[in-house]
């Protein structure tokens, strides 16, 4: 047995919930712009601008303000605005993780956000971050309470332990997370439904705060691993470019 041939990242183009267009799966490891996701404010993305030149998202005065727009981008000027991101939980078909069916796994997967590819430990609410944290990942003690300002979700494990597809229909995510929302250490997923049971969602902290399938997939099957994002600026993140990593963490043999 082994590890996975292929995972990829899927994101829906079509605004439609109800009838989902899958996007050209994004690869592991982005690099010189590709295989990147992209924050904007609304109206402000292209899919042709390069990664260099992609434009800044203004920070609120006071308080609190959700991300308006989230772009895939396959190559450094090649990206597509992901429809369904709607910057709440209003929308279920949003993202997914796409395996082969290569894989062993042994252990539950887990995923999160950390700073960069060295995976150390997010600071909770500092700011200015240090060396190898950001400022999305690290949150602030005032406008997130010192979780992440990326909240996350996923629905199910993607495949059960008996090898059944979960997959969500088109609808509202659990209650709608604000930017204290997060829960120290990790959130199980809840079988066939939303975290905790289609209610709160989940900071991503790196693995200080962070989701945990209910269930290790079943070996040899390909599947779809259904996730969400809400992701919130605050008048008190540090500016600068910041550029976080999505992680995906489990054993196999």
């Amino acid at each position: 047995m082994a590890d996975y041939g292929t995972i990829g990242l899927e994101y829906n183009t079509s605004t439609s919930d109800a009838s989902p267009v899958w996007g050209t799966a994004l690869s592991l490891s982005g690099v010189s712009g590709a295989n990147e996701l992209r924050m904007a404010s609304t109206g402000a993305g292209a899919g042709g601008t390069a990664s260099a030149s992609w434009p800044f998202i203004g920070k609120p005065a006071s308080g609190v303000q959700t991300v308006g727009e989230l772009w895939a981008f396959t190559a450094d000027t090649t990206g597509s605005k992901i429809g369904t991101y709607t910057g709440d939980n209003t929308k279920a078909l949003v993202m997914r993780w796409s395996f082969d069916n290569a894989g062993n796994p042994v252990s539950a997967m887990q995923w999160s956000c950390f700073g960069d590819n060295t995976h150390a430990a997010p600071s909770p609410g500092t700011q200015p971050p240090t060396t190898h944290n950001d400022a999305f990942t690290n949150g602030h003690s005032s406008d997130t309470s010192s979780t992440s300002y990326i909240k996350i979700n996923a629905f199910g494990s993607g495949l059960t332990a008996a090898g059944s597809q979960e997959t969500p229909s088109a609808g509202s995510i659990g209650t709608n997370p604000s930017a204290t929302t997060g829960t120290a250490g990790s959130v199980a997923t809840t079988a066939g439904d939303w975290l905790n049971a289609h209610g709160a969602w989940q900071s991503a902290q790196g693995f200080v705060q962070y989701i945990l399938g209910g269930a290790i997939p079943k070996t040899a099957t390909a599947f779809k691993w259904y996730i969400s994002w809400v992701i919130f600026v605050g008048a008190n993140i540090s500016t600068g470019t910041w550029v976080f990593v999505l992680t995906l963490q489990y054993s196999f043999s």
